[in-house]
């Protein structure tokens, strides 16, 4: 502890982000050494920094005017809109020297364990912002947090009634980085975004001449395309990975919910209406007797479940998880085949009738079941039949005898 003054100094100083207890009395000690002029003149900017400097009153940003000197630039392009967190995160990017276009500062990020709403950022000067119609274009350029990505997909839903084309920034491999030490997150993500920027757009209908808002939405749609087409062989082939039932439990756990989530993303989009009234011929249906007998051998005594069909008339029904998961493959198998010739819209067609109709109610269940024979697992929870218990009930009735 110091006297007076210079004390006082250093707790000050210790309040600034990033500077501890340590570096504070280093600093406060380099002024105390300073030459009087440079530290008035640090004293002159600090008190000139505050009286001067306001935020943007178009989009938030640092400036001395009512508007910072970006908005006020009439080189940039005011159709394209990049949307960040910080003022901070402007710099940043204007220091690449790519993009031309404008900034809109939401002076955070959703999070609600600090008590940070969509009420407490700019999101409701930004809509109104996008009112004119001049803007066509939203860049999201959020933290790739979790903060991030829940402002991001906040604003990607209110932004869609718009009709405008809301993206994202790319995630990936950095420049020099080596694949061995990339996390699974960060190169999958290169993954999806390196296929989508090499993807070609198809002809016709969903090419080119579409408005910004389809190509998005067909964009999309491929990728659902793509993620069944990933998870089908690998729901096929998980039963042959596994080398014990146990370790099949948690593999088709894994695949059934990764399907059911593309199956949930497919489903909340716009309603396909098939173009004629009988599907169209694509070839014979895949034999999957040999995954439902794989699995009903693996599964064994676990193979067999009951579950609610419908909450709202509920009727308990008894089923196979074998019979289940190769109806599931069955059914994703089938748009597959209409996807994989080119006809797109029959495929999405098939898979949210399917999702909704069916494979949807039986990849929920699915993973319910299959969800607690993992917790009985881990748990050390043993399973005991209907039988046991009503068993073990007679025994306590009867004083710890044998039941009758």
């Amino acid at each position: 502890m110091y006297e007076g003054v210079v004390q006082d100094l250093i707790d000050e100083l210790g309040r600034l982000p990033g500077v501890g207890p340590k570096s504070a009395q280093r600093i406060a000690f380099h002024l105390l050494q300073a030459d009087p002029t440079d530290v008035k003149r640090l004293a002159d900017v600090l008190v000139e920094v505050k009286a001067k400097v306001k935020f943007c009153n178009t989009c938030f940003n640092v400036a001395e005017d009512d508007q910072c000197r970006i908005c006020r630039d009439p080189r940039r392009d005011p159709t394209v809109l990049c949307v960040v967190e910080e003022y901070k995160d402007v710099v940043a990017i204007e220091r690449t020297r790519e993009f031309r276009g404008r900034y809109h500062v939401l002076g955070g990020a959703i999070s609600p364990i600090d008590g940070i709403g969509p009420e407490q950022l700019h999101i409701k000067e930004l809509l109104t912002r996008l009112g004119d119609g001049a803007v066509t274009e939203v860049i999201l350029a959020t933290d790739p947090n979790l903060e991030g990505e829940a402002t991001a997909t906040y604003l990607t839903r209110m932004l869609g009634p718009l009709g405008l084309r809301v993206t994202r920034l790319a995630s990936g491999l950095p420049v020099g980085g080596d694949l061995e030490y990339a996390d699974e997150v960060t190169l999958g993500r290169a993954l999806q975004e390196g296929g989508q920027r090499h993807e070609r757009s198809p002809p016709g209908p969903g090419g080119a001449g579409l408005p910004p808002r389809r190509r998005e939405r067909d964009r999309a749609v491929r990728r659902g395309g793509r993620d069944i087409g990933a998870q089908l062989p690998r729901l096929a082939a998980g039963d042959r990975r596994a080398g014990d039932p146990g370790q099949a439990v948690t593999l088709l756990l894994l695949q059934i919910s990764e399907i059911s989530l593309v199956g949930a993303r497919l489903g909340v989009q716009r309603d396909f209406a098939p173009r004629e009234k009988y599907q169209p011929d694509v070839g014979p249906d895949a034999d999957l007797d040999s995954l439902r007998l794989r699995l009903a051998g693996l599964l064994g005594n676990v193979d067999t479940m009951s579950y609610v069909f419908d909450p709202y008339q509920p009727e308990v029904v008894e089923s196979q998880l074998s019979d289940d998961v190769a109806g599931i493959a069955s059914d994703l198998e089938l748009g597959l085949r209409h996807y994989r010739s080119g006809d797109v819209e029959e495929a999405l067609w098939w898979w949210q009738f399917s999702y909704v109709s069916s494979w949807g109610t039986l990849a929920g269940a699915a993973m319910k079941a299959l969800l607690s024979v993992v917790a009985h697992d881990r748990l050390d929870v043993e399973i005991e039949s209907e039988h046991d218990q009503i068993e073990a009930a007679a025994a306590a009735l009867d004083g710890g005898g044998a039941p009758a």
